[in-house]
């Protein structure tokens, strides 16, 4: 996939949904993009840009999944006992960081016990994912640490066996979350379509029952699962559009995570904008039987090794409600689309389309589109950064419009040497 950084605008009014609205839509005339083609605009959930994109500029909001899923585990970490103990792990760590004397004796402590040197890590609000890594920090360093607080006795840092229990079960629960933040970072594949079949194997596992969980354990997954289920509900225009995108990725075509009544209104949405697509363009279709000899793919690691250890073949099974025959070619189209067996859900959907595209000569055009949407803001965050270390203290008196020049060269001059 290819992505590049149009714009970036300084805003000097207030950031009111009328303001962002205005400031985007002069991006897009600017660049002659009309916003009936935009199918999606990406945000931080933040309700101004959600107004912004729907109640003025008309466009279907997509909220950040990864924000999403950071918020449903703060949403979970928020229960009484996970707090308790979470705070003693953050205690422990910042007394550490501000204690060089004791840092030294951890080390020590470390490398007694055949262990590599390492600091705790402590947890941030607004980095996804940090409480995970500082309970699996904690874990690993148990013994060293316990040797520590016993010496130079900080009983108010050290968790009961009861806690690191609960600890042990958190990090549990939480490790799905890591993998799923994980797989939707990236900006090379197509990430709107993994959103909802994301979520339904996230509130799969949340809700799995289990009879050795203690009570708070069961509260926070209950926590969980009722922030996250709220995010992409039906009554959202984005529930829509996210199925579409996940019926045209050939991963998760069959749709396992809807009732057979959504799953069928999803494709009569696809049959529609399909014929539209037939009328516009006046292409003709090719039969079903037409087959395609490509290159096998090379297994790609990374981001899509996270989608595979996520869903495994939950998406590979079989599932009812295949389309009829019918003699239209584009219902005999999407009627063998319907049939073709899913690809491993680690594979990389545009290798898949690219090989089959004069087989699916209208879905590959759809797809091309919906498959372009992204399910995080996770790029915007990195061009955050890319302004951060162009505007530094030394730099602090840049143009706006400098800036927005930097900018954008470092984003798209990067992406055009890397070709």
């Amino acid at each position: 996939m290819r992505n590049v950084v149009l714009d970036t605008s300084e805003l000097q009014t207030s950031h009111t949904a009328v303001n962002v609205s205005t400031c985007i839509d002069s991006i897009l005339q600017e660049y002659q993009v009309e916003l009936e083609t935009v199918l999606a605009i990406t945000t931080d959930n933040a309700t101004n840009y959600v107004n912004a994109v729907e109640r003025y500029l008309r466009i279907t909001d997509i909220p950040c999944m990864a924000h999403t899923i950071n918020l449903a585990a703060r949403k979970g970490l928020s229960e009484r006992s996970v707090a308790t103990a979470v705070s003693r792990l953050k205690a422990a760590a910042q007394h550490f960081k501000h204690s060089p004397t004791d840092s030294y004796l951890l080390e020590s402590k470390q490398k007694l016990l055949g262990l590599k040197p390492v600091q705790l890590i402590n947890d941030c609000p607004t980095r996804w994912n940090s409480t995970y890594d500082m309970i699996c920090r904690a874990a690993d360093q148990q013994a060293p640490v316990a040797a520590v607080i016993m010496e130079k006795k900080l009983s108010r840092l050290e968790l009961s066996s009861v806690e690191w229990t609960l600890m042990e079960k958190v990090k549990d629960v939480l490790k799905p979350f890591k993998i799923a933040t994980q797989a939707l970072s990236t900006e090379d594949y197509p990430t709107a379509s993994a959103v909802l079949p994301l979520q339904y194997v996230l509130l799969t596992q949340l809700n799995k029952p289990s009879t050795d969980d203690p009570a708070g354990l069961r509260e926070m997954k209950k926590m969980m699962s009722t922030d996250l289920k709220a995010r992409y509900g039906p009554d959202k225009d984005a529930f829509l559009l996210l199925n579409t995108a996940s019926y045209l990725d050939p991963r998760f075509h069959r749709l396992v995570h809807l009732e057979q009544e959504s799953r069928q209104a999803v494709r009569d949405k696809v049959q529609r904008e399909l014929a539209d697509l037939s009328e516009e363009t006046g292409a003709e279709g090719q039969d079903e039987n037409a087959t395609t000899t490509a290159p096998q793919q090379r297994k790609e690691k990374n981001a899509l090794s996270a989608m595979g250890d996520l869903f495994g073949d939950v998406y590979c099974q079989n599932s009812a409600g295949a389309v009829r025959p019918n003699k239209d070619v584009l219902q005999r189209e999407m009627m063998a689309y319907d049939n073709e067996p899913p690809p491993p859900s680690d594979s990389n959907p545009l290798y898949w389309w690219k090989e089959r595209s004069p087989k699916y000569p209208h879905l590959a055009q759809l797809a091309r589109g919906y498959l372009a949407i992204c399910g995080t803001s996770v790029r915007s965050e990195r061009v955050f950064s890319t302004a951060g270390n162009i505007v530094t203290k030394q730099r602090s008196s840049l143009e706006p419009e400098n800036v927005n020049h930097l900018v954008f060269l470092a984003n798209n001059l990067k992406k055009s040497a890397a070709k």
